[in-house]
């Protein structure tokens, strides 16, 4: 029955409203909420029964977590749930985990006496902490092919070189380069596809201009391609994703693609000049991630953001140097 719930502490708030399209996270432009997380909060909350009453004085809020969130020195926060009415079916404080037994401290908003209660609900209020954090569900195993560009920097195509290959290899080489190690370009997909989004914000294209942004295609063997492009800029690093369409590749490896922004998958297969493969699925990709851009780790930026050189040995003359140097 429930269509809003917030949680504001002194210095923030966050509300998840449900709509036809599902719960949202309303200070993220309706970004998904995490329902898993939503529904460990509630399920606290009904199955919460009341251990013990504590202090109803003013004064001992403080011991207990449980100041108005008025006050600059709160530790509270301020839980309410809507069923579409005007007034909060409940306004509730919780406070701290109680430190030597299970539970946590609450109050009625209105009221003063304060209780301890046998569970302990986390009531997270940055909104951040709300978003579904699910991005890319591409298994390695199914990419095939790799290609990076890089402003200013040597891009590079990995491929697998047999169907099956353990590893992604890049065939052409710079004369008398090699590979760090075995397997080291599989990070240029590994690191994006298994990553987690740490917050999100509607796209804006104009920040993903062509000379700050690094591009990452990454293709696989069932027609699927993503465009990832990454920045990172003071507030962190981010990335955003296209969709596309990728048909079977000719002889010399070039291959059609197709933006889609949403749609029939198969169709969308179709259109780029090849059969309908069973596991494309770009509309729904698109649908769900095209007009946003995630922020990610560090680490996923830098691996999305190498260029040829960073995936290499340094060149025989250079180690010879050091070792000279060193001696």
């Amino acid at each position: 029955e429930l269509r809003k719930v917030a949680l504001q502490s002194s210095t923030e708030r966050v509300t998840l409203e449900r709509t036809e399209a599902g719960w949202g996270v309303v200070e993220r432009s309706g970004y998904p909420v995490d329902f898993k997380r939503l529904e460990e909060l509630l399920r606290a909350l009904s199955q919460a029964r009341l251990l013990e009453q504590k202090t109803s004085r003013p004064e001992y809020f403080s011991r207990l977590g449980l100041v108005d969130i008025e006050q600059p020195d709160s530790k509270a926060v301020l839980l309410e749930l809507w069923s579409g009415a005007e007034q909060a079916l409940v306004r509730v404080l919780i406070g701290d985990p109680a430190e030597s037994r299970n539970g946590r401290y609450v109050r009625a908003a209105s009221g003063s006496e304060t209780w301890l209660i046998d569970q302990s609900p986390e009531p997270l209020t940055d909104a951040a902490d709300w978003i579904d954090r699910h991005f890319l569900d591409v298994d390695f195993s199914r990419v095939e092919r790799v290609t990076r560009t890089v402003p200013g920097g040597n891009g590079f195509v990995a491929v697998r070189e047999t169907p099956g290959a353990a590893s992604l290899g890049v065939r052409e080489l710079p004369t008398g380069r090699k590979p760090r190690y075995e397997g080291v370009f599989d990070g240029a997909a590994r690191a994006v596809l298994s990553a987690e989004i740490e917050d999100v914000t509607p796209l804006n294209p104009k920040a993903f201009a062509a000379d700050k942004t690094a591009t990452t295609l990454i293709e696989t063997a069932d027609g699927l391609g993503l465009e990832i492009g990454t920045i990172k800029d003071e507030s962190g690093s981010w990335v955003r994703v296209r969709a596309l369409a990728v048909a079977a590749r000719a002889e010399d490896g070039s291959a059609q693609q197709v933006a889609v922004e949403g749609g029939d998958p198969d169709a969308a297969s179709m259109a780029a000049g090849g059969a309908a493969p069973q596991q494309v699925d770009p509309g729904t990709i698109n649908d769900r991630l095209g007009n946003w851009a995630f922020k990610v780790s560090d680490y996923v930026h830098g691996e999305l953001s190498k260029s040829l050189e960073d995936y290499l040995e340094e060149p025989p003359h250079a180690t010879d140097k050091k070792n000279a140097d060193a001696g």
